[in-house]
């Protein structure tokens, strides 16, 4: 145990000097989860402030009297929409879309004949896109009303047309939350700890194989697997302490949210974080061995961080795999390292119960996979040097 501790405390001696990448990893793992909040938040608050202004920019509105009044009716105000209106969409100076009514439009309705209504925006401004869904749905209403006071002018009941009700009714449980938005926060999690202990498992390896420190490392008289030990300790470490803060950057970013709505989606309190914890700790223990392992055998601190970057974008790609199975998930999810964690996180963030049998899986998978890595280190280890 003395001689594991000793190379522990090496390691981490050794870690904490690179102060530069210590901090630009432990500020990256405070940061990125609040910005990443913050800009969402800010792009939904824009969506909720282009429906909360009911004002409605149209050109030749005196062309529609009938849709005008209806406009007004729905508590909306109507502008005239200003001269070169096009231009200063693409310029961005007018931030809402803009509504043309076609020549004649009140004739053409009375003769029973199909009026044009035009929605004019640019898909380059985002805020005059945001204003699309609310002045769709506002003319869709308009053009129903005017079905309906069409087909009772001629006698006939809008009812009649209706023979079939459809309803919806949601089997949600009481104390589910609803996640759409946050879903990424599970593979903000995944990204962290791959890039938490990336750069402490490539230095304490192929860095010292580079720098020629490994060999006088490898006189002393401790075992493989005491030096292995070491070394994957330090660097779990790392990735833990990393992971920590990235769970505990989840308080302060609830404060930074601007919508109500993913102010009131993204509950995540005490009892959420320490089952974050309990899920992500074991898959920490487990990517930083297979970090060691690939960094072992490459020569220089550049070729490691190649094969290991190669390797985290393997891992945050694992979560796609959800996409493309929707409904519900095979067994062998359970099994599957990253996507078992993806979709417990998932559950926390839904407010569900996570099973103590898919934990324990996952749990025994990320020791099953710590014990080969850290086997493979400890028996390559002297061989690699070597050579």
């Amino acid at each position: 145990m003395n001689a594991i501790f000793h190379i522990f405390r090496k390691e981490i001696t050794d870690a904490m000097r690179d102060r530069r990448t210590l901090a630009m990893v432990l500020l990256s793992s405070l940061l990125i989860l609040p910005i990443m909040l913050l800009v969402i938040s800010e792009i939904v608050s824009q969506s909720e402030t282009q429906e909360e202004k009911r004002r409605v920019l149209a050109a030749n509105i005196e062309q529609a009297p009938s849709l005008e009044n209806f406009i007004l009716r729905q508590g909306y105000q109507i502008e005239k929409a200003p001269e070169g209106y096009e231009e200063k969409l693409r310029n961005k100076e007018v931030t809402q879309p803009v509504l043309l009514i076609s020549e004649n439009f009140e004739d053409t309705l009375s003769q029973g004949k199909k009026g044009t209504l035009e929605i004019v925006y640019d898909t380059s401004n985002k805020q005059a896109e945001f204003g699309l869904r609310p002045l769709k749905r506002i003319l869709g209403a308009y053009a129903d009303e005017r079905s309906v006071l069409n087909l009772s002018m001629r006698g006939v009941s809008a009812e009649i047309l209706q023979t079939v009700e459809i309803k919806e009714r949601h089997l949600s449980r009481p104390n589910e939350r609803k996640v759409t938005l946050t879903a990424f926060l599970p593979l903000v999690m995944i990204m962290a700890i791959v890039v938490g202990g990336m750069f402490d498992a490539i230095d304490t390896t192929a860095g010292e194989r580079e720098r020629g420190s490994l060999e006088p490392l490898m006189m002393n008289p401790m075992s493989g697997w005491q030096m292995v030990m070491g070394k994957w300790s330090a660097v779990m470490t790392v990735c833990v302490l990393v992971v920590i803060l990235t769970v505990l950057s989840f308080f302060p970013s609830q404060w930074l949210i601007r919508s109500d709505a993913l102010r009131a989606e993204f509950q995540f309190g005490v009892k959420d974080a320490l089952k974050f914890l309990i899920v992500l700790l074991p898959l920490a223990a487990s990517l930083s061995a297979m970090q060691v392992a690939i960094s072992l055998t490459c020569k220089s601190f550049k070729e490691a961080q190649v094969r290991n970057q190669m390797f985290s974008l393997l891992v945050t790609m694992v979560p796609f795999m959800l996409t493309v199975n929707p409904g519900k998930e095979p067994k062998w999810f359970e099994w599957t390292p990253v996507l078992a964690q993806n979709l417990m996180m998932n559950q926390v963030l839904k407010g569900e119960a996570v099973g103590i049998v898919p934990i324990a899986i996952a749990f025994g998978v990320c020791i099953a996979i710590t014990i080969a890595s850290l086997g493979y280190v400890a028996k390559r280890l002297r061989s690699v040097v070597i050579a």
